[in-house]
């Protein structure tokens, strides 16, 4: 049997990308990999004996570890957001794994930003990446954590909840943008909090206990709700 825990972050790869709100997953799995004293690689994907293991669309910089005598792997796809699928169910075939053994770590629309919330199955919520992964495992019962980053300014149509809200012409726009300077000092607290969350979960951590501790907002973040239900950004 292979890895008993697969965490995979959702990003797209190239430098062009390394600091979009599209790609907090891969700022996640680097922050949790920099604690553990990993270092990410190229996935190989052939065996020792040059047998191949993995098709040419399975593209991901990967590490492997042990917490708590638990083996895992850390996943960034190298596929781009729309087809992270097709590396994640080959991994997890390859681990002999069922899919509440992969946790993915996403960025939300829906949440503010600094709000995290675990989820142990789901819709995709108009989220590319986790549809991919749906439609390739055939089941969305994995676990994901989804992470705030927020709306752009304005685009609330005020037609419902939901990314159907949003006019559809701002949001791609949005997560493909770098996250603002005075945006930095909620995402550091998030990521940091997420790389918590991601690091007891490697090490064995029951879901729903993760869920009760990590899905309630933290003091600062609370404090930054109340100001932004003012109406002020945090500073004004």
């Amino acid at each position: 049997m292979g890895w008993h825990r697969i965490l995979l972050g959702i990003g797209n790869p190239g430098p062009e990308y390394e600091d979009t709100r599209h790609n907090i997953g891969f700022m996640v799995l680097d922050r949790v990999a920099q604690r553990l004293g990993l270092g990410f690689t190229r996935l190989e994907r052939h065996a020792d004996d040059g047998a191949r293991v993995f098709s040419g669309k399975v593209k991901a910089k990967v590490c492997e570890g042990r917490q708590k005598g638990r083996s895992f792997l850390l996943v960034k796809p190298q596929s781009y957001v729309n087809l992270s699928g097709e590396v994640a169910a080959p991994l997890l075939r390859h681990a002999g794994r069922q899919p509440d053994s992969l946790f993915v770590i996403v960025d939300d629309l829906n949440l503010p930003l600094g709000r995290m919330r675990i989820r142990p199955s789901g819709s995709a919520g108009g989220h590319n990446g986790l549809k991919s992964i749906q439609q390739s495992l055939g089941t969305d019962a994995f676990p994901r954590l989804r992470l705030g980053i927020g709306q752009p300014d304005g685009a609330r149509t005020g037609a419902g909840r939901g990314t159907e809200g949003l006019r559809a012409a701002d949001w791609p726009d949005y997560v493909l943008a770098p996250f603002l300077p005075e945006e930095r000092e909620v995402l550091g607290r998030m990521v940091d909090r997420a790389a918590d969350c991601a690091t007891q979960w490697l090490g064995g951590a029951d879901l729903q206990n993760l869920m009760g501790t990590f899905n309630a907002p933290d003091a600062d973040e609370a404090r930054g709700a109340e100001r932004n239900d003012s109406g002020k950004r945090p500073g004004e």
